[in-house]
């Protein structure tokens, strides 16, 4: 019975140190994690309505991987333990004509040692790959750059025009201005955004170069969730290990567009083609504007598709188009200012996903994934021109980060997000050649709108229509980063608090 404990130990300890090593290696293939936060609000949120994609992915490449790998280490380990289990044995070194015996017991001891080095190993690899380590160090003192440099949004004086303008707000799942050919400032030969081009061209662009361009990617931004936040409030969205049980809380503590909005009388909408909860989107935008959120299960609900109507992360975009285009009629259609918000799906990792009528004039799913959303974004914008409300509504299209699809891209290539504001009711000429992040869109959107803000900054943004630095082009990006990433007490305090 003992030795049957032992071996059931064994092979759990076995399988855990390779699930390990498959998942990390998974996790970095599929999501490309930029740092720990992302990680860590990863494991504290829900997932169950991710892709079905991502969870067989996971199944195959990680768990059934592990699971094989197992049975063979073991079955190794097994005969190795039961050689082991003689009282001696013999090994000859070769070239001597004498023989060095080993004991049994001795040989079972340095393989003891030998399995406890290579599972703290393995531990530490794992946690470095996941950017744990580098993550730790960041947290060992506390950084007041944002406290120093936190402008509270309730205590400034944001005034609205008279006839307030309406608010189309795209975000476009890992559109980045890279998708661009490199004579416009992408990354390579193919301009995977051709339908998008002239939009872009005629349109205001905020951009790092005189091209396409775009805002730096920095901690607290990378991921969906985190890009929401940080474009509606001027914060990353940042996790704690001390707090994380905190960290789906979705920081009730921050004043966000949303809520600005609220206040000014604006009737709000945010719509998905997926589960609200993934990530807990649904619980920000709630708390934070009070909009009415609209989601796979609406769908379901308004009978637009039926109960076991699955597809890709719930429904396509073209279903997304259409249902935005009835939910922005009817908005419209009271005569009050409006907010509807979107968030694209099919140019999510892994691989994307292409409709029957996408057209497909790359090689692989995901180029043509890409080629299709522009298509698709492009006729939607098309569509709002035409519309009588067009003339008084701002269109804001900005990818909500760049594209995790592994090698799509060499290192080499700078990253940079799609933005492009449509018919905004101001201009600028101060667009080009700027250091900004996706946390300056937050002023930005507002002052877009025809809104004046004082002082011109909100959260750790800055108006980009303002001419003024932005707090990267003030400190360095570098520093910018550094600062970004470290633990901020005044943060846990402020924006988990209620």
């Amino acid at each position: 019975m003992k030795k049957i404990i032992q071996n059931i130990l064994i092979f759990i300890l076995i399988f855990l140190l390779s699930l390990a090593l498959y998942s990390t290696h998974w996790a970095l293939d599929t999501f490309s994690f930029y740092n720990f936060d992302e990680v860590l609000f990863q494991l504290t949120t829900p997932i169950k309505s991710a892709s079905s994609s991502i969870l067989n992915s996971y199944l195959c490449n990680s768990l059934l991987r592990a699971f094989l790998l197992s049975i063979f280490l073991f079955v190794g380990v097994f005969f190795l333990l039961r050689y082991l289990s003689c009282d001696h044995f013999d090994i000859a070194l070769r070239g001597k004509k004498k023989k060095l015996t080993i004991s049994g017991k001795s040989a079972r001891k340095g393989l003891s040692i030998l399995t406890i080095f290579l599972t703290l190993f393995i531990i530490y690899y794992c946690l470095d790959q996941m950017h744990f380590i580098a993550y730790v160090k960041t947290q060992l003192n506390d950084s007041s750059f944002i406290q120093d440099h936190y402008v509270d949004p309730k205590c400034v004086t944001v005034t609205f025009p008279e006839e307030k303008r309406n608010l189309i707000y795209i975000y476009a799942e890992s559109m980045e201005s890279t998708f661009f050919s490199s004579d416009l400032g992408g990354g390579g030969k193919n301009n995977y955004l051709s339908p998008l081009q002239d939009i872009t061209k005629d349109h205001l662009v905020f951009s790092d170069t005189d091209l396409f361009g775009g805002p730096m990617m920095v901690t607290g931004t990378t991921w969906t969730s985190a890009s929401m936040v940080s474009q509606t409030s001027g914060v990353p969205l940042k996790g704690s290990l001390s707090h994380i049980a905190d960290v789906s809380s979705m920081l009730p503590g921050i004043y966000t567009l949303g809520d600005i909005l609220e206040a000014n009388g604006y009737r709000q909408e945010i719509m998905f083609g997926s589960d609200k909860n993934f990530g807990n989107r649904g619980t920000y935008f709630t708390k934070h504007g009070n909009y009415h959120v609209y989601d796979y299960y609406t769908a379901i609900e308004k009978n637009k598709i039926d109960e076991d109507y699955y597809v890709w992360w719930g429904f396509e975009d073209s279903k997304l188009f259409e249902y935005a285009k009835e939910e922005i009629t009817s908005l419209a259609s009271t005569g009050e200012p409006f907010n509807f918000t979107m968030l694209t799906v099919n140019t999510h990792t892994v691989d994307g996903f292409v409709e029957e009528d996408c057209s497909n004039p790359y090689d692989t799913s995901y180029e043509n994934a890409i080629y299709c959303s522009a298509e698709q974004i492009a006729d939607f914008v098309h569509w709002i021109e035409k519309q009588d409300f067009y003339d008084n509504t701002t269109i804001i299209i900005v990818g909500d980060h760049v594209s995790m699809q592994k090698n799509f891209y060499p290192d080499s290539v700078k990253r940079r997000s799609y933005n492009v504001f449509i018919n905004p009711a101001i201009s600028t000429d101060s667009n080009y050649h700027r250091m900004f992040t996706l946390m300056d869109f937050f002023p930005t959107t507002l002052a877009s709108l025809g809104a004046t803000i004082e002082g011109d900054r909100l959260g750790l943004g800055t108006n980009l229509f303002s001419g003024k630095s932005t707090l990267m082009e003030e400190v360095g990006e570098e520093t910018f980063e550094k600062e970004i990433s470290k633990y901020s007490s005044y943060y846990i305090d402020q924006f988990y608090r209620s």
